[in-house]
């Protein structure tokens, strides 16, 4: 017997031949998952963009995402509740419990018996243009 014979398998392949494809194989499985895992690093470290108006564990987090200093600013919760500043500055974020909020006649949000539905927060810039942000949905009251 030859040494030639001794390689061959079923089907006439070679056993080389087999390792060799076995091998192209993993190489392609390799550079797919690092692929995969670069693209998720990418996903995972892209910056995320925050909404200006974020409502979480009972508190209404306001961001002032613009160059300009916003004069003038009203936060209103639900149509009804209020809470006013005289100036935020730019990239500056304004935190509000929501028990802080109070209505004409000195009525507080009462956290633990009304939901939020709306955060309208309105403001001007220093050259006087409107801002405007909304948040969620509801009636106008």
């Amino acid at each position: 017997m030859s040494s030639g014979a001794q390689c061959r398998v079923r089907g006439g392949r070679t056993i080389i031949g087999a390792v060799h494809r076995l091998g192209a194989g993993i190489a392609r499985l390799s550079l797919l998952l690092t692929l995969v895992l670069s693209l998720a690093g990418v996903v995972a470290c892209a910056k995320k963009e925050l909404r200006p108006i974020v409502v979480a564990n009972n508190v209404i987090t306001v961001h002032n995402q613009t160059r300009d200093e916003w004069q003038a600013v009203e936060v209103w919760l639900n149509y009804h509740y209020r809470v006013t500043k005289p100036s935020m500055p730019a990239d500056e974020r304004l935190t509000i419990p929501l028990d802080v909020f109070v209505a004409g006649y000195g009525q507080r949000f009462n956290v633990k018996r009304q939901v939020v539905q709306t955060v309208q927060v309105k403001a001007k810039t220093k050259s006087g243009a409107p801002v405007d942000l909304m948040f969620g949905f509801g009636p106008r009251r």
